[in-house]
């Protein structure tokens, strides 16, 4: 099986778990930032570094870095502990002469482990702008990552593992090239 049905089929099992999880809920709020008077939007800024791994045997891995920022999903929340985050994110890798500047939006559906730690998982998209010895390109992204989340009162402290798939694009070598890749990152962060 290749590469992209393996990740498309993650993402659909994601969704799957995320939809039983709805309608098997006793309450669910549409647009709680309009609806729910009560609502706050729990936001987290987080710095972000790690490793990344290409499958392109072309592209060396190495160390990336970045930002994100979360929130509390405002289109729709689920009941109890377990939450829905939109995650905003902002990567950079360089290495040898290529750069890749990711923005990604995962929302991940998080599930408490104990007071302090949480879980999760889930689906996203983006685009990634690559640069290769002064060609530019533009690749749209899809992902599946799963997380963990430990929180010290306001701090946060946490690890990453995501997939990123991509399309391939031709940098006027005659060679097509994509930046699939492998991430495992470690993020230290605020809660507002």
């Amino acid at each position: 099986m290749n590469k992209i049905t393996k990740s498309l089929l993650g993402v659909i099992s994601s969704s799957v778990l995320m939809s039983s999880s709805l309608f098997a809920a006793d309450e669910f709020k549409a647009f709680p930032i309009f609806t729910d008077k009560d609502f706050k939007l729990n936001t987290e800024v987080a710095l972000v570094g790690g490793h990344m791994s290409f499958d392109n045997d072309g592209l060396d891995g190495g160390v990336m870095y970045g930002v994100e920022l979360s929130l509390d999903c405002p289109v729709f929340t689920l009941p109890g502990n377990n939450l829905l985050r939109q995650q905003f994110s902002v990567n950079q890798y360089s290495e040898d002469d290529f750069d890749v500047t990711t923005i990604e939006v995962n929302p991940y559906y998080f599930i408490d482990i104990t007071e302090n730690m949480v879980v999760g998982f889930g689906p996203g998209i983006g685009v990634a702008f690559a640069d290769a010895a002064g060609e530019e390109e533009t690749f749209f992204t899809y992902q599946v990552g799963a997380g963990v989340k430990y929180y010290m009162d306001s701090f946060l402290i946490g690890a990453d593992f995501r997939w990123q798939g991509s399309n391939e694009k031709d940098f006027g070598s005659g060679d097509d090239v994509d930046i699939i890749n492998t991430r495992i990152m470690g993020k230290i962060g605020y809660r507002f």
